[in-house]
């Protein structure tokens, strides 16, 4: 499961840092065309637009994984330890339910979009709206993981 989870790791912050590069390249060469050229080219913003919804799944991943999602720390400080983690199996059970969701329902939209293609890139929108499925897969894979350590940590204390 280790080797698993460092794998994953790897490959999530290595597409998120061509993502993000991706992003700010299409950003900058739309001002620089905009601006300096006075003649913008009509695919930037829809790469830029694309590319910042692949970022923001990608990012939230990486948030959930480094347990740095925003929580309401007052009830979660005020529970005892016992609670505490048994409040986060809650949210890892429930987290893993919205994944499959996710997962799911992503996997049908962006199979049934799969031949319409984006106006200026004229890239398929299955890869747009593919982004679903794969934020769901890897909070599966995260939450399970998460879950599994958790009760590893109980086993050796």
């Amino acid at each position: 499961m280790e080797k698993a989870y460092n794998i994953v790791t790897k490959f999530l912050k290595f597409a998120i840092v061509i993502v993000f590069s991706i992003l700010v390249a299409s950003c900058v060469l739309q001002v620089f065309t905009r601006f300096i050229l006075n003649s913008s080219l009509s695919w930037t913003e829809e790469l830029a637009r694309y590319t910042f919804i692949w970022a923001n799944m990608l990012g939230a991943i990486l948030c959930t994984k480094n347990k740095s999602n925003a929580t309401v720390s007052v009830i979660t400080d005020n529970l005892s330890v016992k609670n505490q983690l048994l409040l986060r199996k809650i949210v890892n059970v429930l987290s893993i339910i919205i994944g499959l969701v996710l997962l799911i329902y992503g996997s049908r939209v962006a199979w049934a979009v799969r031949t319409q293609l984006s106006p200026a890139l004229r890239i398929s929108m299955s890869f747009v709206y593919g982004a679903a499925p794969v934020f769901g897969a890897l909070l599966i894979f995260y939450c399970i993981y998460d879950i599994y350590s958790s009760y590893n940590m109980e086993v050796i204390k």
